[in-house]
């Protein structure tokens, strides 16, 4: 161990305590923004979902939606989430919801044939861990 590592180790032991505390903190309020996410992440499905009964209703999605290729839709959804990254199975359901594509025989998307795509197209995609995002530049 470094002169450096040495000073922060020591730092650490007489610190331990308000570590320890800080480390609770940090960790129920990751918990809580998680929750709060997951709340957050299945209004907006929710509501994608609602505006795709709407557009079904008034005669199907939008003009040309329903003619993507997969990969397509993919981006497209990616570019419009916020965070721009999201795990495959709730891409599936961002496309489903939206109607961005189906699959020949006419059923939606699932999170299989989305994660397939990324690895046919590693120029346009890439995973996070469990994450699919757009490949940068």
């Amino acid at each position: 161990m470094n002169a450096w590592q040495q000073l922060v180790a020591a730092n650490a032991v007489t610190h331990r305590e308000e570590i320890e505390a800080d480390l609770a903190q940090a960790i129920q309020f990751r918990e809580h923004a998680r929750a709060n996410f997951e709340e957050v992440d299945g209004r907006v499905r929710a509501l994608r979902y609602l505006l795709a009964q709407a557009d079904e209703l008034q005669g199907g999605a939008p003009e040309g939606a329903a003619q993507l290729k997969l990969h397509e839709a993919m981006i497209k959804v990616l570019e419009a989430d916020p965070v721009g990254m999201m795990r495959a199975v709730h891409l599936a359901a961002a496309i489903n919801e939206r109607g961005l594509y189906r699959m020949q025989d006419g059923r939606p998307v699932e999170g299989q044939q989305v994660t397939a795509r990324v690895g046919r197209y590693p120029h346009l995609f890439e995973k996070e861990g469990t994450f699919i995002k757009i490949k940068a530049d």
